[in-house]
């Protein structure tokens, strides 16, 4: 149908970001919203989030005059992004085994299509949907922020696991004396910086220490230069066992990657190029999108 149109979501833990978009092309401009919701909340408090993210995006299309036909989102497992029900007990517990279309429940019809993506997978399918070049051989999508995400694509199709998820983690990979994770993401870069004396005020995080580092503190610097050394000595077996050639970092972090990057193209093989992907969040919504 020419005037159908589809609600996109990106789900976080703090907000549900959502525009409406076309089928495999992305958002439409002018249509972006940012709904607050507690991944900590009640069932209510995390229904009622949901239910108003999409309703406001179904009601600027009812005022366009086009007919909403799909619910696409990404969002964090674990989640069954094939039947879409929710399995997270760190995030949205109080709706853990509750399907994503009984808690929107009426604010869409029965007839109304639902597709999830893992929102690393997202990030990915985005890219590749945007750039024909990534269709060839296998390329890859890290993701640093509050946690160490990884998804890669062989010759243009997202790999992934039975339920949806990436078809492999690096994350919970064994790492030191814990996993890879903790090197390679907000904590690791907080206690590196702690560890050589750095202190913050309350309130100050990763952003605070990237702005110390480009202004010369060499503390906040080393944080993160050691956080990429980590991060490439824990993924370049995988890097090697996949045999990628292309990978694009995403991310709250990556908007730092500048101060880690040298470590980084170090500590991989040499065979492997490395980028930013420079709109991480046009990429999820482009992905997910790109699900009907």
């Amino acid at each position: 149908m020419k005037n159908s149109r589809i609600v996109l979501l990106d789900v976080g833990g703090t907000f549900v970001k959502s525009s409406l978009g076309i089928a495999g092309k992305g958002a439409l401009e002018g249509t972006f919203m940012s709904t607050p919701i507690s991944s900590d909340g009640s069932a209510e408090e995390i229904t009622e989030a949901f239910r108003e993210a999409v309703s406001g995006q179904m009601l600027q299309a009812e005022k366009s005059g086009y007919v909403i036909d799909a619910v696409c989102a990404a969002i964090p497992g674990p989640f069954n992004y094939k039947e879409g029900i929710f399995l997270m007990k760190h995030k949205f517990a109080a709706v853990y085994g509750v399907s994503f279309r009984e808690i929107l429940g009426d604010v869409i019809s029965a007839d109304t299509a639902l597709a999830f993506a893992h929102d690393v997978n997202g990030a990915l399918l985005g890219a590749v949907t945007a750039d024909p070049s990534l269709r060839e051989g296998v390329v890859a999508m890290c993701t640093l922020g509050t946690g160490l995400g990884f998804a890669y694509a062989v010759d243009g199709q997202v790999q992934e696991s039975e339920l949806g998820s990436p078809a492999r983690n690096i994350w919970n990979q064994p790492y030191g004396d814990s996993i890879l994770e903790d090197y390679a993401s907000r904590r690791a870069i907080l206690r590196f910086y702690k560890e050589r004396g750095g202190v913050l005020a309350e309130g100050e995080d990763v952003k605070e220490i990237s702005l110390r580092a480009r202004a010369g503190e060499e503390a906040a610097a080393e944080a993160f230069r050691e956080a990429g050394r980590h991060l490439a000595a824990g993924a370049a077996e995988t890097v090697r066992d996949l045999n990628i050639r292309f990978m694009m970092f995403g991310g709250q972090i990556s908007r730092s990657f500048d101060l880690m990057e040298e470590e980084v193209r170090k500590g991989l093989p040499e065979s492997v190029e490395v980028c930013v992907s420079p709109d991480i969040q046009g990429m999820v919504l482009i992905g997910a999108s790109s699900l009907v």
